[in-house]
């Protein structure tokens, strides 16, 4: 299943910003990245319409984008598929991608980062959980909260592998082992994350390393 996370935020916060800005640097450490977004209105919109959101996120990096809206989703699927929760519309949905951001959704039960305008408080709405607040320039403690700096993507998404990876179904992954002179090289998650990730990237390239995508993976120097 894939690991959801959730991006929320009151309106004008820069929600959508951070999570194209995240996607981006995600997508280029060669992560498949879903993208889930919450449309208040009625009418479906094309995913590929110049300038919306969801065209923005699909030129992020996003290898998937979906919105969902009252009358539906943008694919072809029945109206009920937009009353489902945000996590099992993206298992259904996203199931083959290594994550999935969620935008929108402020009370769905997932763990989720609010977006915080500067000079607002934030909303830290019910349901879910509020793991993080990221505000421009943002640093240290809030509301019993980390605050990451909403200028730094790569500081947001490394915060978010790393919590992903505390995960079951991110343990249920295949991982990478590096040994380096018979001792194996420690490694936080979200980095062992980006080893795993470049290294399956480039062996699947390689003939004969197709199987690397569902193997497991070791690497021993010296």
């Amino acid at each position: 299943m894939v690991p959801v996370l959730g991006i929320c935020g009151a309106s004008g916060s820069g929600k959508t910003t951070l999570l194209c800005r995240v996607i981006s640097h995600l997508a280029s450490q060669g992560l498949k990245v879903g993208a889930l977004k919450h449309h208040g209105h009625a009418e479906p919109l094309p995913l590929d319409q110049e300038g919306k959101d969801s065209d923005r996120l699909l030129k992020a990096g996003a290898a998937r984008a979906i919105l969902v809206h009252a009358g539906g989703l943008n694919l072809t699927a029945a109206p009920e598929m937009a009353r489902l929760a945000p996590r099992d519309i993206a298992r259904s949905l996203l199931g083959d991608l290594d994550l999935a951001l969620v935008e929108g959704y402020k009370t769905a039960d997932l763990d989720k980062i609010e977006v915080v305008a500067p000079g607002r408080e934030p909303l830290l709405p019910r349901g879910g959980r509020v793991v993080a607040l990221a505000r421009r320039g943002g640093s240290g403690v809030e509301a019993g909260r980390p605050v990451l700096d909403a200028d730094d993507p790569s500081a947001v998404a490394a915060f978010i592998l790393e919590r992903l990876a505390g995960s079951p179904t991110h343990h249920d992954r295949p991982r990478v082992t590096v040994r380096i002179e018979g001792v194996d090289l420690p490694m936080k998650p979200f980095v062992a994350d980006l080893v795993e990730q470049t290294l399956r990237g480039m062996l699947c390239g390689l003939k004969g390393g197709q199987g690397a995508r569902a193997g497991r993976v070791k690497v021993e120097l010296g």
